[in-house]
């Protein structure tokens, strides 16, 4: 499976001072930088792992074919009845999972291909995404770099939908804006290094930078627009007992959009601590402010947190967020967003499991004349997991989505039903 990083998309001609989109100008410039920044983290990787010792190495290949029926009866969260457009028909998905494990060492890359046809070129599209993650575990330190690059349609890509596979609270995006119904694709590159260092079997210092680059093949003017975030935090992590560690960090952010010419930075300080509950049981909390400067615009100092539970059982798997976070995404301003987040699963037996999801999140300005930033969101899914043998496997999904848009005042919800059959080979271990 073959994902071009590098695809350059060609800028429309402005034929006319009243054309509806207005492409944007760094667009070009923004691919080359992912291109380069993407070549740069493969060439790092690919270095290290060729001084990495080769003892108890394996690399594993496991390959995955998904095909689907979809149906959705709202696609474009119109607000308007007599504008809802109902599409049916079908997705397929292949991608394949090169991982690399050694004693200090563990590494893997998914490429991912994804096209969708519904019968109108409205809503049809192909997609491509790539998954990294590399880790150096040494006795000391523990070095990290974790990335993606998604090209995909807006009208998915900025919908924020439940994943029930993700078991860590902070791999939850939240950079969606709900504003689905613009036909083109977005680009999205994430990479985040961080660096660990234990300086005792009770304390640790880390460093980690988070950066995210949005484009959008061709937007409507104020609307959306293309992005820059990067964020940068200093931590110190302190053990006071087996089960309770404290926490203390220190936080930057810069965020810089088209549609705004003046950078928006931020700086906070946030503290709180983990406890193991039980082998099986992890409670994290967080509370902190965070000031924020959008140039011109008087800003007030916001609080943040985290409280996120995980539960890890041999037939359920539990994962309950509350998050409130000072929120960048394509509308070409930052906002303060409060946001749940629920997934619940349970193998009911050998051969079926059965999932509930919730995703929800309010924006508000981060002044408090600013007024309302954004929108009010909710998404509730259904799953169903019937795995007929070792290799095959049924899956239904059910998601209800209501999106409150409280600038205009009017609201729309969706409900969309997917079925999967996927295949999923035997995987290919070479181990030396």
């Amino acid at each position: 499976v073959r994902v071009n990083l590098c695809q350059v998309v060609e800028e429309p001609a402005i034929n006319s001072l009243d054309d509806l989109h207005m492409p944007s100008r760094t667009h070009k410039a923004s691919i080359t930088r992912r291109c380069v920044a993407s070549l740069i983290s493969a060439a790092s990787i690919a270095a290290i792992l060729t001084v990495t010792p080769i003892q108890a190495a394996e690399w594993r290949i496991e390959p995955l074919i998904r095909v689907a029926g979809e149906t959705d009866d709202n696609a474009n969260l119109s607000t308007r009845t007599d504008e809802d457009t109902d599409i049916s028909g079908y997705i397929i998905d292949a991608s394949a999972k090169f991982a690399y494990a050694s004693e200090l060492t563990t590494f893997f890359v998914t490429p991912t291909l994804r096209s969708r046809d519904y019968g109108d070129p409205d809503y049809d599209s192909d997609d491509q995404f790539l998954d990294f993650n590399f880790t150096r575990d040494t006795q000391s330190s523990i070095f990290r770099i974790r990335g993606s690059y998604n090209r995909e349609s807006v009208r998915t890509a900025e919908r924020a939908d439940t994943d029930l596979d993700i078991e860590d609270p902070d791999e939850i995006p939240d950079n969606e804006t709900g504003r689905v119904f613009i036909r083109d694709q977005r680009e999205l590159f994430r990479i985040s290094p961080s660096w660990t260092y234990r300086m005792s079997d009770a304390s640790s210092f880390s460093v980690d930078l988070n950066y995210t680059d949005a484009t959008y093949d061709e937007v409507f003017d104020q609307i959306l627009s293309d992005y820059d975030d990067t964020r940068a935090n200093l931590s110190y992590r302190r053990t006071w007992s087996p089960r309770n560690t404290a926490i203390l960090t220190g936080t930057y952010r810069q965020y810089n959009a088209d549609l705004n010419d003046d950078d928006v930075t931020g700086a906070g300080i946030n503290a709180g601590f983990e406890r193991e509950l039980s082998e099986t049981s992890r409670l994290k909390a967080v509370l902190g402010v965070e000031d924020t400067d959008q140039g011109l615009e008087d800003t007030d100092v916001n609080w943040v947190g985290d409280i996120s539970l995980t539960r890890r059982l041999q037939t359920i798997t539990l994962l309950a967020q509350y998050r409130r976070t000072i929120n960048a995404s394509g509308r070409g301003f930052v906002s303060v967003r409060d946001s749940i987040n629920l997934n619940f699963t349970r193998r009911l037996n050998e051969r079926i499991s059965a999932g509930l999801g919730v995703r929800a999140y309010q924006d508000s300005g981060v002044s408090s004349d600013a007024g309302s930033a954004g929108n009010d969101y909710l998404q509730l899914r259904a799953q169903v997991t019937w795995n007929m043998t070792r290799t095959w496997s049924l899956e239904g999904n059910y998601r209800y989505t209501f999106l409150d848009r409280s600038v205009l005042g009017e609201s729309a919800n969706s409900n969309a039903v997917t079925v999967w059959l996927t295949y999923r080979p035997t995987p290919i271990i070479r181990s030396r």
